[in-house]
């Protein structure tokens, strides 16, 4: 048994637009020009969520580090070539591990879902991990600060200041995409890295990791 700390970054899937429902505009429009403008922003806005939804995403990074094993990584992944590449390389070392606990942060309710959902699109073999919130053996850090959603939890990088954590990241996640776009891997590389380290600490901050069942 041990830990794998691990954190995903995704953009929009560029073909999302093809497989999303219409939008429909607002029904107490009339007006042509002011119904199609409505569509206008409804798709726009439809289309930026595209990038938290596990069915019309991709993933562009992987940072993993399995706790008292080499040192943390992050695989890149540009297109889905590499992303299908990765995500059998990930499984094959987090099943290796076996009872390895993942951690991470909103993991249940995106990351785990989304590893999942992307390895079935791609055809890569992927244990069904316990995505009940209640009964799931792995860590979500968010789930324990929301006490399971009873109260409301800020992100982590609120929680890396709260706690005194020091990073250099100055990258939030929604600005993922356009650094895809822009191809600046190695921005998106460190703060993929940065998130791993910070949920690292926070786990220990919050005494979640027991050092003898994670050797």
């Amino acid at each position: 048994m041990g830990y794998c700390i691990l954190d995903i970054e995704t953009v929009p899937h560029p073909d999302a637009h093809k497989w999303a429902e219409p939008v429909k505009p607002d029904s107490r429009l009339k007006d042509p020009e002011k119904i199609a403008e409505s569509i206008k922003e409804k798709t726009a806005e439809r289309n930026e969520r595209f990038g938290l939804d596990p069915d019309c995403n991709r993933i562009v990074a992987l940072g993993f580090h399995f706790v008292g094993h080499a040192e943390p990584e992050v695989f890149l992944m540009r297109d889905e070539f590499e992303e299908r590449h990765h995500l059998i390389e990930f499984w094959k070392r987090f099943t290796a591990k076996h009872g390895c606990r993942i951690v991470s942060f909103n993991g249940v309710k995106f990351d785990l879902p989304v590893l999942m959902r992307r390895s079935m699109y791609l055809d890569v073999d992927y244990p069904e991990l316990n995505l009940d919130r209640y009964r799931t053996p792995h860590i979500d850090l968010w789930q324990r600060l929301s006490h399971n959603g009873v109260i409301h939890a800020h992100g982590l990088k609120f929680y890396a200041k709260r706690m005194g954590f020091t990073t250099l990241d100055k990258v939030d996640g929604d600005q993922i995409a356009q650094l895809a776009k822009e191809e600046k891997w190695a921005d998106i590389e460190a703060h993929c890295l940065s998130d791993v380290g910070l949920t690292h600490a926070l786990a220990n901050r919050l005494g979640l990791l027991k050092l003898g069942i994670a050797a």
